[in-house]
């Protein structure tokens, strides 16, 4: 038995949707855990990077939710934002390289879903 595409795209931006917000909440809660884990050092200008990184998250998140699903391609703009401050704090001293390495491999597996949803989007299929 196969999934129509439509339902699987529909269910993708759902939840990249719900991932969002998740996202979002974790990064205006908690902005040292996030910076740590993604390899940056949690500065004062990191958690107000992160803390505005949050709030637009969870305002793509409720987007794509409450509004149409072709929002995802606000997803795929932030992807792009999210991967050059990434790269741009990972220059910085005593940040861990090895850990933004990893950020930016799930970042980029995230980018290619937000893509592929946004694709659909425009294909009619969501």
């Amino acid at each position: 038995m196969t999934v129509p595409t439509t339902t699987a795209s529909r269910t993708l931006a759902t939840s990249l949707g719900v991932t969002s917000v998740g996202l979002g909440l974790s990064e205006l809660v908690a902005p040292d855990g996030v910076a740590r884990m993604a390899g940056v050092v949690p500065t004062d200008r990191a958690r107000k990077v992160l803390r505005l990184l949050g709030v637009r998250e969870c305002g793509h998140g409720l987007a794509i939710l409450l509004g149409s699903r072709r929002l995802v391609w606000t997803r795929v703009v932030g992807d792009v934002l999210d991967v050059a401050l990434l790269a741009a704090a990972l220059t910085g001293p005593g940040a861990d390289r090895r850990r933004g390495a990893v950020a930016m491999g799930v970042l980029s597996v995230i980018g290619a879903a937000d893509v592929w949803a946004a694709k659909q989007a425009l294909n009619g299929d969501l």
